[in-house]
């Protein structure tokens, strides 16, 4: 059986830049895996190179069976990878319908079931996008990348900047989309123990290339050779 994602030894970056170096990896359909690292390791550009935003320099891409090496963003979101970017990047002055019903198109995810996924967005459907808290525009851009019905979800750091509460709120949402979606997960996160909680498999960065690319369940038994590998000093406790 062929994986969903094939990333072939690619060297990409921006221009004449070199940030990622023979990078390789492989997801099944309905796995999950996080991208670990410290800030500045290439994570980033691992996502935006999967959709098509970087310069690349060598290595091949393979999605569903296909070569999308040479394919353009558009036509990779349309072939089913759905992108959460780090910034959200919704659009301020659209509604938070609007920019659901932009990204639409064929398949499970509406309307509805985005509302009852994440039912504060029904209650501000009206508001515009600026109107919105942080945890609400993360539901909004996760929202957003379900409404193109995607068999591949790249997540870029969803966690970042917001409050506990809503933190645990995501997790328990993207737990659900694997468990009753049957969603395959690409996750980067600072939060490594949660992360590693919510993929089987890790693969860790450091500098643009890999150290390390196996299972989740050895570094969470391992926190030290864990926090050694994402350059921490110590690891951090669990919660």
């Amino acid at each position: 059986m062929n994986p969903l994602l094939a990333v072939e030894s690619i060297t990409a970056g921006y221009g004449a830049t070199i940030v990622l170096e023979d990078v390789s990896l492989t997801l099944d359909e309905g796995s999950a895996c996080a991208i670990l690292g410290r800030n500045g390791v290439g994570k980033t550009t691992l996502m935006s190179t999967i959709m098509g935003q970087t310069t690349l320099h060598r290595g091949t891409l393979g999605f569903a069976g296909k070569d999308i090496t040479g394919r353009p963003p558009y036509q990779r979101a349309r072939g089913g990878i759905g992108f959460v970017p780090q910034e959200r990047e919704i659009f301020p002055s659209l509604t938070v319908e609007e920019n659901l019903t932009v990204a639409m198109r064929p398949g499970v995810w509406r309307l509805a079931g985005v509302y009852d996924f994440f039912p504060r967005l029904a209650e501000r459907r009206s508001n515009m996008g600026n109107q919105l808290s942080g945890g609400e525009q993360q539901m909004l851009a996760i929202g957003r990348a379900l409404m193109g019905n995607p068999r591949l979800l790249l997540m870029d750091e969803p966690l970042e900047g917001l409050a506990p509460v809503i933190v645990d709120m995501l997790l328990t949402s993207m737990h659900r989309l694997r468990r009753e979606a049957g969603l395959t997960i690409l996750l980067v996160e600072q939060h490594a123990e949660r992360a590693l909680d919510l993929a089987e498999t890790a693969l860790i960065l450091d500098r643009g290339k890999i150290v390390y690319d196996g299972d989740s369940a050895t570094l969470l038994r391992e926190p030290e050779r864990l926090a050694a590998l994402i350059g921490v000093g110590r690891a951090v406790k669990r919660i």
